[in-house]
């Protein structure tokens, strides 16, 4: 299935307000289209996900609520002639702009961010928790000539390594993203998730430089969070690798992986998504503490962002992606979103930085549409 042809299908199930994702695997050229045939999205208790089969969305609170969306696979295309037949099917249906989806959400200025940031250093240098992630909302015009479709082709040249969807809840809106970051992947063999935290420019020159000690030391929480993750869920045979460099486009982040025996995780998949959701990559560190404290510091709802998303139990694999490098998009304005985590050796100026260079992984692909 060429990038091209895709372009009419996301324009047609868009126009039919039908709840659909479109999507690509790390280091894959093939796409696969999960659709509904009707508007009700079904939400599932997180854990009992393991009875459920389709492309789950869960947004950031689910750690609080403990449920996420589920597109049924009612129509599942992945080829030529499958996406053909899909349209076929679909075409005939009535058109449904259905209700004007408001993405409108608080947008921060750099000084209050900043500010914001020096007050949240602060208490992590107090040592009342060790680590924290503070986002922030980009409102951005689309031109006229906008197209979903080309949006997500884009995307997928650009980005790889990364997993590339493009989603739409009838009441919760569209969203597309680039995610570097795998929450939880199983397959017929073993399951796996990682530590990724830490971020950099990517220099050709540079890649091989040892990591700061800020960004060493903010990597070293996430991977130790999954590891009493993981003895907390009952898994105690698995294996991890030493510390690399993943490369996210113009990005660099440090990355170790945990490699778990599929027999490990029987019947236990959904404690462990909620055990390691939200990561401190994407929440903090106590995680408890971290989430309320973004609660009071941020203005803005998360959404889907730093949520989670993947198909589940699909052609015999479950592949759950965090959710980064997102935007949700609107009528005439699209919102992306970033953030970035601070240590008690943040520096306010650095890290406004590091959410400038991570929102241009969106950017830098939404103004050559």
């Amino acid at each position: 299935m060429t990038l091209k042809n895709v372009e009419p299908i996301i324009d047609l199930l868009l126009k039919k307000n039908l709840p659909f994702a479109i999507f690509r695997l790390p280091e894959k050229e093939e796409f696969m289209l999960v659709c509904q045939q009707d508007q009700e999205v079904k939400e599932i208790d997180i854990l009992d996900i393991e009875e459920f089969q389709g492309f789950v969305v869960a947004p950031f609170k689910c750690a609080r609520t403990g449920s996420a969306y589920l597109i049924r696979p009612d129509l599942v295309a992945t080829n030529k002639d499958e996406f053909f037949e899909l349209m076929n099917q679909i075409a005939p249906l009535p058109d449904d702009a259905g209700k004007e989806h408001d993405i409108e959400n608080h947008v921060i200025s750099r000084h209050a961010y900043i500010s914001n940031m020096d007050y949240l250093i602060n208490l992590l240098q107090k040592e009342e928790l060790h680590k924290v992630v503070l986002s922030r909302v980009i409102a951005y015009p689309l031109q006229p000539q906008f197209s979903h479709g080309n949006l997500f082709n884009r995307l997928s040249c650009e980005y790889p390594n990364a997993f590339v969807y493009l989603f739409h809840l009838p009441e919760n809106g569209t969203w597309a993203g680039a995610s570097p970051e795998a929450l939880l992947l199983i397959n017929q063999d073993e399951a796996s998730t990682m530590a990724l935290a830490g971020t950099r420019i990517f220099h050709p020159d540079t890649t091989n430089d040892p990591w700061s000690e800020k960004e060493t030391q903010e990597q070293s929480f996430v991977s130790q969070y999954i590891a009493n993750v993981l003895s907390e869920t009952g898994i105690q045979n698995y294996q991890t690798e030493k510390p690399a460099t993943l490369r996210a486009g113009h990005l660099e982040h440090r990355l170790t992986r945990f490699t778990i025996p599929h027999n490990q995780i029987e019947n236990k998949a959904g404690k462990m998504i909620m055990g390691l959701h939200p990561t401190p990559a994407v929440c903090g560190y106590p995680k408890g503490d971290a989430f309320h404290l973004i609660m009071r510091a941020e203005q803005h709802d998360r959404r889907f962002y730093t949520g989670f998303l993947g198909p589940w139990n699909l052609n015999g694999h479950s592949q759950l992606f965090v959710n980064l490098r997102c935007a949700e998009i609107g009528n005439d304005t699209l919102n992306l979103y970033v953030g970035g985590g601070l240590t008690a050796n943040s520096v306010a100026e650095d890290e406004w930085e590091e959410t400038v260079q991570k929102s241009k992984t969106l950017l830098l692909v939404i103004e050559k549409l």
